[in-house]
């Protein structure tokens, strides 16, 4: 089956023909410049590859070869950015500044990716929903438009031999990759889900440090890490790599990662931690992942979101340590733990408002309501009566519950946007699923899957339904097949995907990537409601349905198992197909009913 596997993985690599580059001349005309570059989309940002030659006393100039297309830009002068002042067409940059467009050619329409073998539907896991048949529709569309972004290695950037890739530029980002996983996993016989972290692993440092993005084409990180801007993005491995073994009992991994998941651990422990912040954590908004979240005044004191994760990879490390036996560690990061949830509790938590905020560099907490709190919930750092407490908040709909949960701003704040303007309240796969679980590790299955159901039949309804004006599409997504597709973030108030960075044009789209999480992993473990935990060879099912409903083909060990349940003179019967025996814990009703599954056919009814 592996090489099956890569035999249909490599016809996905399909070399496009080079267009026939235009010769485009950018001028700037400045009598103070000692030094100028142009960085923009065609270079990948960067601010040292193309100078401009100084003409005479005030014009300066370079000729790039540019495929046709539309293009945005800036010029670093003197080692400022600034856009070009001699154009008047341009955006907002999502700061405070803009960029500037030009247009090179005739721009071909947009083309979307498209592997030359087709995706195999019939092996992925077979979801059924007897009331819900786009849901379904929604969940193949997922898989499929991450098929058509599946990556090979090359020996230039020394990359796993197939990857998951986000897919929008020539880059790999680590968070993104992480959640890409936590849905991939399902389908690990046809998705190089959990390899793709390798990549991350592999370029690790000797020191620890992961960047947070390396090119595609060399493997290289973007840049070196500064005290300013470490690069780095949410410790997530740990969890992502444990509930990877959970869903498929997948031990050899465990033993073989844990050395390079506890070095990047002792990496941020060592470097990003100042005083002013007394122990707690510190990133920039371009590391948390949520770019534009307003942190006014955080600078390097404490980042509830990033203190929270380190907590939660002390967690998983702990569970991954005992699991191989390593009762060192697992001694070590117990006190670890410990350290940051009082650290956490003492420093992050407001008695007023009873919610989890950052901490400014002055020593006061921050005012800004937003959804790294909730980190608190999955790292389990937040107390019962707290986690209570952060309960409300998700069920306040001055706050988070808004028409499409959950917004990554709270509609409270000053600063909330209900086109959703990127994190300035936009809805994220990555977060909503972090707030699901976390909800899960306490117990609110009910609110958890409000959450869940909200969020798919959001996504589904802009999906089948959403006419976008395409004057709000970015130039290079103008496609011409429509756009029935999966956004990479979405309005909390109306139905529609949030504008990106610059408040202009909407998200990206085709964007599985993370978004993937809801049509796929989110309808197997909230709306199907399977929770698996192979190791222990269990699989629990809670009931929240009436109609038909269940799921075939789910990969279990080395075979499969099929459940199905309906309802039958208001009793369940059951259909449960199996190529191993296992323990199937059963919920409905508040009652759980523990079940052996033998080899084969098995049929029962239950009150």
């Amino acid at each position: 089956m592996k090489a099956a596997k890569y035999f249909i993985l490599s016809l996905l690599l399909t070399t496009l023909s080079a267009q026939e580059k235009l010769p485009f001349t950018f001028l700037l005309h400045s009598k103070q410049a000692d030094s100028v570059f142009i960085a923009g989309s065609f270079n990948d940002w960067s601010s040292s590859i193309n100078p401009l030659i100084k003409q005479n006393d005030s014009t300066w100039s370079v000729t790039l070869y540019l495929n046709p297309g539309y293009y945005y830009y800036k010029f670093v002068v003197n080692k400022q950015w600034i856009p070009d002042p001699g154009n008047d067409w341009k955006i907002n940059d999502g700061g405070n500044s803009f960029n500037s467009i030009v247009k090179v050619g005739d721009p071909p329409k947009p083309i979307r990716e498209k592997p030359e073998f087709p995706f195999p539907k019939q092996l992925v896991p077979e979801p059924i929903l007897e009331n819900d048949r786009l849901l379904i529709d929604l969940y193949y569309a997922a898989w499929e438009i991450a098929w058509n972004k599946i990556k090979r290695g090359t020996s230039q950037n020394g990359f796993v031999q197939f990857y998951m890739d986000e897919g929008f530029d020539e880059l790999i980002y680590q968070w993104d990759t992480i959640f890409m996983a936590a849905f991939g996993m399902y389908a690990s016989n046809l998705f190089p889900a959990i390899q793709s972290l390798d990549n991350f692993y592999n370029k690790q440092r000797n020191d620890g440090y992961i960047q947070r993005v390396y090119w595609e084409s060399n493997g290289q990180p973007v840049n070196e890490p500064t005290v300013d801007e470490p690069m780095i993005n949410p410790p997530l491995f740990a969890w992502m790599e444990w509930r990877y073994y959970q869903i498929t009992g997948d031990k050899s991994r465990l033993k073989k990662v844990l050395p390079n998941i506890i070095k990047y651990y002792d990496w941020i422990n060592n470097n990003l931690r100042d005083s002013v912040g007394q122990g707690l954590y510190y990133t920039t908004q371009l590391g948390s992942g949520m770019d534009n979240i307003p942190r006014p005044n955080v600078g390097k004191a404490g980042w509830i979101d990033l203190t929270a994760q380190m907590a939660l990879s002390a967690k998983m490390i702990i569970n991954i340590s005992a699991e191989v036996g390593d009762n060192k560690t697992v001694l070590k990061f117990t006190d670890e733990y410990s350290r940051i949830s009082n650290l956490l509790n003492q420093l992050c938590w407001d008695e007023d408002s009873h919610f989890y905020y950052d901490v400014r560099e002055d020593g006061n907490i921050s005012n800004v309501m937003h959804i790294g709190g909730f980190w608190t919930l999955l790292s389990e750092t937040a107390t019962r009566d707290r986690a209570e407490a952060l309960f409300k908040h998700l069920a306040n709909p001055d706050e988070f519950w808004r028409p499409h949960m959950i917004p990554a701003l709270a509609a409270n704040q000053p600063m909330y946007d209900s086109s959703g303007h990127y994190w300035l309240g936009g809805v994220w796969a990555p977060t909503n699923y972090m707030v699901i679980k976390g909800l899960e590790k306490y117990g609110q299955y009910d609110l958890a899957n409000q959450i869940a159901d909200n969020h798919i039949n959001k996504i589904a309804e802009i999906f089948f339904d959403f006419e976008p004006d395409e004057e709000k599409i970015a130039f290079e997504e103008r496609f011409g097949d429509g756009y029935k597709t999966i956004w990479e973030c979405y309005s909390p108030e109306f139905t529609e995907p949030a504008t990106r960075w610059d408040n202009t044009f909407y998200s990206r789209q085709d964007f599985v990537g993370w978004s993937g999480l809801g049509p796929v992993a989110l309808l197997i473990e909230n709306i199907i409601g399977i929770e698996m935990n192979v190791p222990q060879n269990q699989i629990t099912w809670r009931i929240n349905r009436t109609d038909k409903h269940g799921i075939k083909n789910l990969n279990f060990l080395d075979g499969k198992v099929s459940l199905l349940v309906e309802t039958v003179d208001e009793l369940l019967s059951f259909n449960i197909n199996s190529t191993h025996t296992f323990n199937l814990q059963i919920i409905h009703n508040f009652h759980t009913i523990n079940r052996k599954i033998n080899v084969g056919s098995n049929l029962f009814i239950i009150e």
